[in-house]
């Protein structure tokens, strides 16, 4: 890839993939949604710009904001539900772990301990 060919290439934020997961929508439709944001700010401001991205981000952050509604809306409701469910899920497991990884270090600490007391 040539050094021409590196300067145009498109500059999707580094946020994009946290945004698509937090919005509930696909990264592929996330980085739609930033295409279109980006045609929009070339209308508004000097491509390139810090007043360019400043403006792509902002209209990303919008159309994330409605793709996501309408994708509850879609749902009946159950879209917002299943969701809070599988975050309650994930950080009962993490608790799970934590436990796990705190049981097992306990009994390192008592196997070493005896360790120690069966050779002094």
């Amino acid at each position: 890839m040539n050094m021409k060919t590196k300067r145009n290439a498109p500059k999707a934020p580094k946020l994009l993939p946290w945004l698509a997961k937090k919005a509930g929508i696909s990264e592929q439709r996330a980085m739609a949604l930033w295409h279109e944001s980006e045609r929009w700010a070339a209308r508004q401001a000097v491509p390139d710009s810090s007043a360019y991205f400043k403006l792509a981000v902002d209209r990303l952050l919008e159309l994330t904001a409605a793709e996501s509604l309408r994708e509850d809306a879609a749902s009946f409701g159950w879209r917002r539900w299943s969701r809070a469910q599988a975050r309650c899920w994930s950080i009962s497991m993490q608790l799970a772990q934590q436990g796990a990884a705190l049981t097992a270090r306990g009994w390192r600490l008592i196997g070493s301990a005896a360790q120690h007391h069966q050779l002094s």
